[in-house]
């Protein structure tokens, strides 16, 4: 059986029945063709969520202290998740993770009256609040608003 060298200049892309991508390799990709390359790109970003996307999941506080800040968490991950940005793989253990946390929402409010009293929880329910006026959400990314690639098959 005859094995021939891989042509540099093609994409280097394996199909799963063996045989490689004909395209032309990328310009910017070291083995890749155009095209493959912007999928590994959107996989690669879906896998590595940045900074932008937690912004606009968390809120400018970063914090899930109320179950205000936990519904409108859900919303916004619900939001992501169907637009592609974030892997199914990840959704449901996100899910259950912010579910627990709102089982925990009455034992921190406790912490809270206990150790500073009642007055000190609402100012610090003012405070979340009021800070949620002056954030603005982060816009997404330009290539993670783009839907990925359908598979062909």
């Amino acid at each position: 059986m005859k094995t021939s060298k891989p042509n540099r200049n093609l994409c280097q892309f394996p199909f799963s029945d063996g045989r490689s991508c004909r395209m032309p390799r990328s310009q910017t990709h070291d083995y890749l063709c155009v095209f493959h390359a912007d999928r590994e790109r959107r996989l690669l970003e879906q896998q590595c969520p940045d900074a932008a996307l937690a912004e606009d999941l968390l809120g400018s506080a970063g914090e899930l202290r109320t179950s205000t800040d936990i519904n409108t968490f859900l919303s916004r991950l619900t939001k992501h998740a169907i637009a592609g940005r974030i892997h199914p793989q990840l959704f449901g253990p996100l899910v259950y993770s912010v579910s627990l946390l709102l089982q925990t929402l009455p034992d921190v409010r406790d912490d809270i009256t206990v150790a500073l009293g009642f007055d000190e929880w609402k100012a610090e329910i003012r405070r979340l609040y009021s800070s949620r006026k002056n954030h603005k959400p982060a816009s997404p990314s330009p290539s993670s608003t783009t839907p990925l690639p359908r598979a062909q098959g």
